[in-house]
C-alpha cells in the first residue's frame, strides 16, 4: 500500500459521488455530527485547556449522529494531578445537561464508567499490557487512536494540545518498543505489529465484554448492543487493521531509505494523518487504493441501511426494549442481522479472497 492518508478530505462524501449514490443518512449522520459539535464548543469553549482536554468518543467523533445517540466524553488530563481536575469534570457535565440538539437534551453517557469521567495520561501512556491495563485503560488508549475529537475551539492538530501531546505519545511509545523496525535484514517497509496486536486484544475484549454486560445486566439491551457489534464496532476494527496495513509494503515507509534513527518519527507523523480520519472514509480511502470501490459501496450500502434503523426512534426503541429469547424469532432483528451477514461477506471478500497487498497481509499479519 503506497502513500498516506489526506485527513482534510472527506473519503466517504468523494466514494458516494464516485459510485453516484445518495447515501442520505450518512450524510445527515455527519452534518448532524457537526452541528453537535459545534455546539458543545460553544458550550465548553472557556473551560481552560492547558494540561486538559474534553474529548468525545462514539458516534459524534466518528460522524455518525443520529437521533439516538449519547455523547462519550472524558476529561483527557496530561499534567499533574489536581484537585481542580475533579471539579472540572463535574462542571463539564453540568453544562452537557443543559445543551439541547433539535429540541433534546443530549443523552449520558453509558453506566460503564467508561466515560464521564477522567483519564490520565501517565496510565494510558505506560500500563501498555501487564496487570495494570485494565480493561478501562485498554478501551480509553484504543478509542483515543479509533474514533475520539477533542471539544475545544477549532485548531490545527499540529498546534499540540493535551490529546494530540497523548496521542502521539501514545504512538511513540507503541513504535518504540516494536524491535520489529530493527531487524537485521529489514530493509523495506515494516508494520507496527505491537500497535496491531493491542488493536485485535480490543476488538477480543469488546466481544468478551458484550458476552460479560449479557450476563450483568440480564439481557438487558441485548439486540441493540449486539448489531452494533456486529456493524459499527466491526467497520471501527476493520479501520484499525487498515490502518496498520497501510504500512505494509509502502515504499515512502521503507527502513532503507529513512534509517532507523528516522524511521520512529516518519511512521508516527504517517498513523497521524489516519488517526485524524473517521473510520469510515480510511475504509473509503484503502479500498480505492486496491482498486476495490465497487465492493466498499456495497458496504456502504449496509451501513447505510444499519444508521437508517438507529435514526429509526420506533426501530431503535424495540431493539432496545427487546427480550435475548425473542431475537431469533423478530423479524425486525433478523431483518439487521442480515445486513450485517452482508457486511461479513463483503469483508471476507476483500481480506481474504481478492488477490492483493490486503489478503498478503491478512495471511501473513491477520490471524497468527
Amino acid at each position: 500500500m503506497d502513500g498516506a492518508i489526506d485527513p482534510k478530505l472527506d473519503h466517504v462524501e468523494q466514494l458516494r459521488r464516485d459510485l453516484g449514490r445518495t447515501w442520505p443518512i450518512l450524510r445527515q449522520a455527519r452534518q448532524s455530527a457537526d452541528e453537535v459539535r459545534l455546539l458543545l464548543e460553544a458550550e465548553l469553549g472557556d473551560i481552560p485547556y492547558s494540561d486538559v482536554d474534553i474529548v468525545a468518543f462514539g458516534s459524534l467523533a466518528r460522524g455518525e449522529w443520529t437521533s439516538g445517540s449519547d455523547v462519550d466524553w472524558t476529561l483527557l488530563i496530561d499534567g499533574q494531578a489536581s484537585p481542580y481536575h475533579r471539579v472540572t469534570a463535574r462542571e463539564v457535565k453540568t453544562r452537557l445537561a443543559n445543551v439541547k440538539y433539535q429540541g433534546k437534551s443530549l443523552p449520558e453517557p453509558g453506566a460503564e464508567q467508561i466515560f464521564g469521567s477522567m483519564a490520565f495520561s501517565h496510565e494510558i501512556i505506560h500500563h501498555i499490557g501487564g496487570q495494570a491495563d485494565s480493561n478501562k485503560n485498554t478501551t480509553q488508549r484504543i478509542l483515543l487512536l479509533l474514533e475520539a475529537i477533542p471539544i475545544r475551539p477549532t485548531k490545527p492538530f499540529e498546534e499540540l494540545g493535551p490529546y494530540e501531546r497523548i496521542v502521539r505519545a501514545i504512538l511513540f511509545r507503541y513504535l518504540h518498543d516494536d524491535t520489529n523496525f530493527f531487524a537485521a535484514d529489514a530493509t523495506g517497509s515494516r508494520i507496527p505489529r505491537f500497535l496491531l496486536n493491542d488493536i485485535v486484544r480490543y476488538w477480543r475484549t469488546m466481544c468478551v465484554d458484550f458476552a460479560y454486560k449479557e450476563w450483568e445486566q440480564g439481557g438487558e439491551k441485548w439486540a441493540l448492543r449486539n448489531i452494533k457489534l456486529r456493524m459499527s464496532r466491526k467497520m471501527l476494527f476493520v479501520s484499525a487493521l487498515l490502518t496498520v496495513f497501510s504500512c505494509y509494503k509502502n515504499p515512502s515507509l521503507a527502513l532503507k531509505a529513512l534509517g532507523p534513527d528516522n524511521y520512529v518519527a516518519a511512521m508516527q507523523r504517517h498513523l497521524v494523518d489516519f488517526v485524524r480520519t473517521p473510520a469510515l472514509g480510511i475504509i473509503a480511502w484503502s479500498l480505492g487504493r486496491l482498486g476495490l470501490t465497487k465492493e466498499c459501496g456495497l458496504l456502504f450500502d449496509q451501513y447505510e441501511q444499519f444508521l437508517q434503523c438507529l435514526h429509526d426512534e420506533s426501530a431503535r426503541l424495540h431493539l432496545r426494549g427487546l427480550e435475548p429469547q425473542l431475537v431469533y424469532q423478530d423479524k425486525d432483528f433478523l431483518r439487521v442481522r442480515e445486513m450485517s451477514h452482508e457486511v461479513q461477506r463483503l469483508l471476507r471478500h476483500v481480506f481474504f479472497e481478492v488477490e492483493s497487498e490486503l489478503q498478503e497481509f491478512t495471511f501473513d499479519y491477520g490471524v497468527f
